[in-house]
């Protein structure tokens, strides 16, 4: 049988091993923090990708990604958006460890097979950028409570309603844990580049 001073030791040298794997691994995580803030994290989600197959946050999770609220028959807002977030796509191209998730706030309209066609006007990259659709109420849910992007409250019987809509210009800044990094002016091309630095940091 070991002597219990032989068996102290052996645990005082596992506790120090850890500890020196501890700090590196803390130095680490400074050494390779970003100035971004940390927000709060997206709530889980699961609805319907332009592919017709289901779109989660657990797919999400490991990636950096950047989400936007859309919708496909918008003349508006949502072109200037869009022209925008293909220079996104183009800078990180080549990370599949970057990804872009557009919702529709119109998905009555917004089917999987319309969303397919309009990705086709961006040049969207398949599996990189994934235009969603789904069930209206949960969709505004999102926007407004895990986004928080939408301004105006409404009654909890009307949400997702005929009479609620919600549209915005932001891009939303999403990192690997699921957490919001930053919010940014889709429109505007300043804005935009600041973005692409921002996910660089955060790849």
């Amino acid at each position: 049988m070991r002597s219990l001073a032989r068996i102290l030791a052996e645990g005082f040298a596992i506790v120090l091993v850890l500890a020196v794997i501890g700090s590196v691994l803390y130095l680490w995580l400074r050494r390779h923090d970003t100035d971004l803030p940390v927000y709060w994290k997206v709530p889980d989600f699961q609805l319907i990708a332009d592919s017709g197959k289901p779109l989660s946050l657990s797919d999400l999770m490991g990636k950096v990604w950047v989400a936007e609220f859309f919708f496909a028959s918008c003349a508006g807002i949502c072109l200037e958006m869009n022209k925008n977030m293909m220079k996104v796509q183009k800078s990180f191209s080549d990370r599949p460890d970057f990804q872009i998730v557009s919702f529709t706030v119109d998905p009555q309209t917004d089917t999987p097979e319309i969303l397919r066609l309009y990705r086709k006007n961006y040049d969207a990259i398949e599996g990189k950028w994934h235009f969603v659709t789904g069930d209206k109420k949960k969709i505004y849910r999102l926007a407004r409570y895990g986004f928080k992007i939408a301004v105006s409250e409404v009654p909890p019987k009307e949400e997702g309603g005929p009479r609620d809509f919600i549209h915005s210009d932001r891009f939303i800044l999403v990192d690997r844990f699921g957490r919001i990094r930053g919010f940014y002016n889709g429109t505007d091309a300043k804005d935009v580049q600041q973005l692409i630095q921002d996910i660089e940091k955060l790849l």
